[in-house]
């Protein structure tokens, strides 16, 4: 009997224990704010170039695929460039989400010299652009898109006030 009891005691703790478990998201509220970013994906083919200092610009062939993962609440982001020489001058991949609590659109980046980073990104419409610090100041990209085309600007400023172009790419999509 004392056995029993003890069994009932321990079934109605778990109980409720399990029902004061707060309910897991399912996802409905990112997958939403994704769908306002279906316009980027596909691939996307084109030309860039990125200043490499004060008389030094690559410029390359350009190809970023942007693919919907994880049932929509994340886009993968893959952007590779080749210059004449056939030499890759541009390598990275990003993971564009919504964060539904902060209610904020987040990517984090990876290039192949190693760096990383985690940026907010505003949208506007079909544009889209993230700060970051970099080594004496900030860069700043904005990417505006069209049914058609991709064309993205990228800037330094050291004061936050003046900025110049360090890179552009200009892309078209793909059928």
């Amino acid at each position: 009997m004392r056995a029993l009891l003890l069994g009932v005691v321990l079934l109605a703790a778990l109980t409720a224990a399990a029902n004061a478990q707060p309910a897991m998201p399912d996802g409905s509220a990112e997958r939403a704010a994704m769908e306002r970013l279906r316009f980027m994906e596909g691939t996307w083919r084109g030309q860039g170039w990125w200043q490499r200092g004060p008389a030094q610009r690559d410029t390359s062939s350009m190809v970023e695929t942007v693919e919907r993962k994880l049932g929509g609440v994340a886009l993968l982001i893959e952007g590779r460039g080749v210059n004449a020489a056939e030499r890759v001058v541009h390598n990275a991949l990003a993971v564009l989400s919504y964060d539904a609590a902060s209610q904020d659109y987040t990517m984090r980046s990876w290039i192949t010299n190693g760096q990383v980073g985690d940026f907010v990104v505003t949208l506007n419409g079909t544009e889209l652009s993230w700060t970051r610090p970099a080594s004496g100041g900030r860069v700043r990209n904005t990417a505006r898109y069209t049914a058609t085309e991709w064309n993205e600007v990228g800037e330094f400023s050291r004061d936050g006030v003046t900025w110049m172009p360090i890179m552009e790419i200009r892309l078209r999509k793909q059928p």
